[in-house]
């Protein structure tokens, strides 16, 4: 059940806002702390820890509001986005063979990204907040989990293919979360049409 949009204030509201805080936090650790990466992995580990907790609190206290849904999944994005441009501009999303998919992965997440701004927006003016879907749940999960293996904080190799591997999946989840999306604003505005 959601509450008064406009008394957005609450606990978990103020976790996402930390964990959008954290993002140039985690920024500046990984490029001026570089051979101290397990700093920006702790960072990464705390925001990924607000993004559970904050989530559990908004259910648990009855707390879920259209910024929450809105603006807690843009925290996550804008956070995986932010690691993303970092391991790719460090070489570490893709093989060594097929390094061109580190960019071509950061672009992919780019543009579904973009898209799924504008749509939130779009939806938003029209007074209609559409929330992540499982799809989408399940990509940050493989992103947080895939990131974990190929963050250069250990030297394991195999934790590394394996990540690599994830955050493929990962992106082919991401797009699948996209097209769920679509369906479901556009289930929503024909419905308004309707009403």
């Amino acid at each position: 059940m959601e509450n008064d949009t406009t008394s957005w204030v609450n606990l978990p509201n103020f976790l996402t806002i930390v964990r959008m805080l954290l993002i140039p936090v985690f920024l500046i650790a990984y490029y001026q702390l570089p051979e101290k990466r397990y700093v920006s992995m702790l960072v990464f580990a705390l925001a990924s820890f607000t993004d559970m907790l904050d989530g559990y609190l908004a259910r648990r206290l009855n707390q879920i509001t259209s910024f929450g849904k809105l603006c807690d999944p843009l925290a996550d994005k804008l956070m995986v986005l932010s690691i993303l441009f970092c391991l790719a501009s460090d070489g570490l999303l893709a093989p060594n063979r097929w390094k061109p998919l580190n960019w071509i992965l950061l672009i992919i997440m780019l543009i579904k990204e973009a898209i799924m701004l504008a749509g939130s927006m779009y939806m938003l003016k029209r007074g209609v907040v559409v929330h992540s879907n499982i799809w989408g749940k399940a990509a940050t999960c493989l992103f947080v989990v895939g990131i974990v293996l190929v963050f250069p904080w250990h030297s394991a190799e195999l934790a590394s293919d394996i990540g690599e591997v994830m955050l493929i999946i990962a992106v082919c989840v991401s797009l699948a979360a996209l097209v769920f999306y679509i369906l479901d604003s556009v289930k929503k505005l024909r419905s308004l049409k309707t009403n």
